[in-house]
C-alpha cells in the first residue's frame, strides 16, 4: 500500500517538474526571443518607412493599394511606438530592478510576438493579393 503511494506520489512529482520545467524552458525561450524579435521589427519599420515614402511618391489610386497601404501605416505606427516604449523602459535603470521586471519583460516580449505576426501578416497580404510586382 504504502509503495503504491510512494509510486502515486513520485509520478505526481515528476509530472509536476516536467511540467514546470517545460514552463521555464518557455519562458527562457520567450525572454531570448526579445533580442530577434525586436532586430527584426526594427528593420521591417525601415522597410515600412521607406515604403510609405515610396508609396506617397506614386499616389497610386488603386483601392486595394491604398488600403493596404494604409494597413503598413497603421502597423509602422505600432511598432514605432513599441519599440520606443522599450527602449524608455531598457533605458530605466531601475526598471531592471524593479520586482515587477519579469511580468513586464514577459509583457514586452509578447507585445513583439504579437507585432512581428501583425508585420508578417500585412506582408504576405501583398503577397496574397499580388499588389506590388518590383516597384509600386
Amino acid at each position: 500500500m504504502e509503495a503504491t503511494a510512494l509510486s502515486v506520489g513520485k509520478s505526481v512529482l515528476n509530472g509536476a517538474l516536467g511540467y514546470a520545467k517545460s514552463a521555464l524552458a518557455e519562458e527562457v525561450a520567450l525572454q531570448l526571443g526579445i533580442q530577434r524579435d525586436h532586430a527584426f521589427i526594427r528593420d521591417e519599420l525601415h522597410m515600412m518607412q521607406s515604403f510609405l515614402m515610396a508609396a506617397h511618391d506614386e499616389r497610386s489610386e488603386h483601392k486595394v493599394v491604398k488600403a493596404w497601404v494604409q494597413q503598413v501605416r497603421d502597423v509602422a505606427y505600432d511598432v514605432e511606438d513599441c519599440l520606443q516604449d522599450f527602449a524608455v523602459r531598457v533605458g530605466n535603470s531601475s526598471w531592471w530592478r524593479s520586482p515587477n521586471m519579469l511580468l513586464e519583460r514577459r509583457s514586452v516580449a509578447k507585445k513583439m510576438k504579437e507585432l512581428r505576426a501583425k508585420v508578417e501578416d500585412v506582408s504576405q497580404r501583398s503577397v496574397r493579393y499580388r499588389l506590388i510586382d518590383g516597384c509600386l
